[in-house]
């Protein structure tokens, strides 16, 4: 049956989905796209709440239908696709052996998810966040597309914890280590990678157990935090024993 009213349960769920508190409190996000539902339907199951499309777009899981207004109403993209999915927020999980990224205060939906996409393709699967734009954030879903699904979160609590569990710090500013030098890393490597505008907090670098540069030329100063970590989790990746 086709939803045309905003009073409806589901309606006024999604439409609240769009603000953080609410995504925390009810452990849910939201999705857009046919292929991003799609890939999300095969491969997390368990984490896809329902699925929803409005009545002019055909998709065969879709669970609830809503007119074409209403769901142009909730949905996030400009040109939709006519497919969200409500999606279960996994739970904040312990580290496992492996890479990991640990984010300092990155601010801007764009870099985070475009971060974690990244992050995901290189194998950093471990992100420990500090004091981060949340990571259910529609912009983010959407720079991060399904990347998302396959890394396990935690939040940071102290460099110690972090060296306690045998990883070792490697921070991005300026000053390091030549990040194309000759090095090698345990497979246990946490990059460190901070603020836009301010980079990593001091007392944080001060922590870090190696800094590392990217050289640049043409007197270019610094780069975008999520070119940066990129390059450095691949260039790190490839020095792992």
């Amino acid at each position: 049956m086709e939803i045309v009213s905003r009073s409806n349960s589901l309606v006024k769920h999604i439409k609240k989905l769009a603000d953080k508190k609410y995504r925390r409190e009810s452990g849910q996000y939201v999705a857009e796209g046919r292929r991003w539902v799609t890939d999300a339907f095969a491969r997390k199951p368990q984490d896809v709440v329902t699925i929803v499309r409005r009545e002019s777009c055909d998709f065969e899981n879709a669970a609830a239908v809503l007119s074409d207004p209403l769901f142009n109403e909730l949905a996030d993209t400009e040109n939709s696709q006519g497919v969200l999915a409500v999606m279960r927020i996994p739970p904040f999980a312990d580290l496992q052996d492996g890479p990991c990224l640990l984010m300092d205060r990155i601010r801007d939906p764009g870099n985070m998810g475009t971060i974690l996409r990244t992050a995901c393709a290189a194998g950093f699967n471990n992100i420990v966040l500090r004091d981060c734009v949340d990571v259910f954030n529609p912009k983010v879903i959407r720079s991060c597309m399904t990347g998302i699904l396959d890394l396990r979160f935690s939040l940071f609590s102290s460099v110690d914890a972090l060296k306690a569990s045998g990883f070792t710090l490697v921070g991005a500013a300026l000053g390091g280590e030549d990040a194309f030098s000759q090095m090698n890393f345990q497979k246990n490597v946490c990059l460190v990678v901070g603020n836009e505008a301010c980079g990593i907090d001091p007392q944080l670098l001060s922590a870090c157990d190696k800094v590392l540069t990217i050289p640049m030329k043409n007197e270019i100063e610094s780069l975008n935090v999520a070119v940066a970590t990129g390059i450095l989790m691949y260039r790190i990746r490839n020095c792992i024993k």
